[in-house]
């Protein structure tokens, strides 16, 4: 049966979504849509009153994840605990919301063959930080976190949500000073944000990192903060991980309704989707 799914956010137009859910789909055999939408923050809730009506389900990327949340007639534990979610399912007349970011973190930090993690350094404090939380505390239960954001409101809430996991959470003094004793650094700020600050990282005769970075951003790539951490011959997880993972859990949810029953030939779909991102 013909379905239609859509990736929601602003801005959308480098949203490799599509292509990772096409060459999921065709793997399945599901004859199935996928689109990309233009979506401004708090246009959520009217866009899909206004044209949601023909979709199944939608994905939800930067800045309509906590709008998904309050949206959502039903969520899932991980986007009660998060007040984000990526995934929005319609299930009879009622939208039931999932976080399957926490999913792609943890998957695409483990799969890196990281070191055993004391000490993680988060970047930004937004919802896909308030993810990277929930997925180190899965790593790395009762570890320390250092985090780094700007927004003082935002970083405190971080922090909190951080101790109510058990982890010991602290904001990072300087930002050198916490990459180098993280194992695991994420930086869950858009593709471009963290520029300035890494180019000047770099420079600096103080900036050693000691661990693999996620950089949650992948266009344009590698970051300046990617490239930074390749001249030091660290390992670096492009974001297209934290993606390709989050894309399986969120298929799981449109076929099964459930983010945890895998899919028929799993790694026969997780293969097609990163050929599909080498093309």
């Amino acid at each position: 049966m013909s379905k239609k799914f859509a990736v929601l956010g602003s801005p959308i137009s480098h949203s490799k979504s599509p292509l990772i859910h096409k060459a999921a789909y065709r793997v399945l055999g599901e004859d199935w849509e996928y689109s990309r939408i233009e979506v401004a923050k708090g246009g959520l809730k009217r866009f899909i009153e206004n044209d949601g009506l023909g979709f199944a389900g939608f994905s939800l990327t930067m800045p309509l994840k906590e709008e998904a949340f309050v949206f959502s007639d039903v969520t899932d534990e991980i986007s009660y605990s998060t007040k984000a979610s990526n995934t929005l399912l319609r299930v009879n007349d009622q939208w039931c919301a999932f976080n399957t970011d926490v999913f792609g973190i943890t998957q695409a930090i483990s799969q890196a063959g990281t070191a055993p993690i004391k000490v993680s350094l988060i970047i930004g404090s937004g919802a896909t930080a308030t993810s990277a939380m929930a997925a180190i505390a899965n790593l790395a239960p009762g570890s320390s976190v250092l985090v780094s954001a700007r927004n003082k409101t935002t970083r405190l809430l971080l922090m909190e949500f951080g101790r109510s996991l058990g982890l010991k959470v602290s904001s990072a003094r300087g930002l050198a000073s916490a990459i180098k004793k993280a194992q695991v650094t994420i930086s869950t700020l858009p593709g471009g944000a963290m520029d300035v600050a890494a180019k000047k990282l770099a420079a600096s005769s103080f900036f050693k990192p000691s661990g693999v970075l996620l950089d949650v951003a992948y266009h344009p790539w590698p970051s300046q903060l990617a490239n930074a951490w390749q001249m030091k011959n660290q390992k670096v997880v492009s974001g297209l991980e934290m993606l390709i993972w989050q894309a399986v859990a969120q298929i799981r949810i449109f076929k099964t309704g459930n983010p945890e029953t895998e899919l028929p030939n799993e790694i026969a779909v997780v293969q097609a989707m990163r050929i599909a991102l080498d093309e």
